[in-house]
């Protein structure tokens, strides 16, 4: 049986310069992997349909410009989001610095209840790892986040992620946590599975 889409998400993505963002973003729609040479300018946007139990959800995705002199117009578009994907280089400690100023700007701009996810990009690159798990699940913890380690290049948990960020935000729609706004529409609640467990970790993403 066909499902149909009961929701629209307005999701965005953040995180600094290079962290592969749009890689993450491109290996979801397109399923291929793309070296970010030329970095984002402003925000491009993408639609992706992600199944919850016998229904969808629709992520209408802005992937938003890392740059500082694009930070002004990428913050525009945080406005009314329900979700956020938060990506920092697990290969650059000063990526994952930065994630406070990019976590407050999240929260001081998107629905109060926004459900935001942890990313550690460029999982492949092990052996180049700056920021350790443990380092990157403390944080989580401290702002009440989930976090999870991707890889643009091989793939890794990149569709499982934004599964995790879909089932969160339709539970806090679902329970009333997230209003019915522009930047979510339901037409009616309906049950969601559990999202998948997290792969284990082996090497290997972008």
């Amino acid at each position: 049986m066909k499902s149909t889409i009961s929701q629209s998400f307005k999701i965005v993505v953040v995180g600094s310069s290079g962290v592969g963002k749009t890689a993450i973003v491109q290996r979801l729609i397109d399923g291929t992997f793309r070296e970010e040479g030329q970095s984002t300018v402003g925000v491009e946007f993408k639609s992706f349909i992600c199944p919850l139990e016998d229904q969808s959800v629709k992520l209408q995705i802005w992937d938003t410009a890392g740059q500082e002199r694009f930070k002004s117009v990428s913050k525009a578009y945080f406005r009314n989001a329900v979700g956020a994907i938060l990506v920092y280089d697990i290969t650059n400690e000063t990526s994952f610095e930065e994630l406070s100023t990019w976590l407050n700007d999240l929260q001081a701009l998107c629905n109060p209840n926004a459900y935001i996810l942890l990313v550690g990009n460029k999982g492949d690159l092990e052996s180049q790892r700056q920021v350790g798990v443990q380092q990157a699940k403390d944080f989580a913890e401290q702002h009440k986040l989930e976090y999870i380690e991707t890889s643009a290049l091989s793939g890794q948990n990149v569709s499982e992620s934004f599964t995790r960020l879909a089932y969160g935000v339709a539970t806090r729609v679902n329970n009333g946590q997230i209003q019915i706004t522009s930047g979510a529409q339901k037409a009616s609640p309906f049950k969601v599975d559990e999202p998948p467990k997290q792969q284990q970790s082996s090497g290997g993403c972008c």
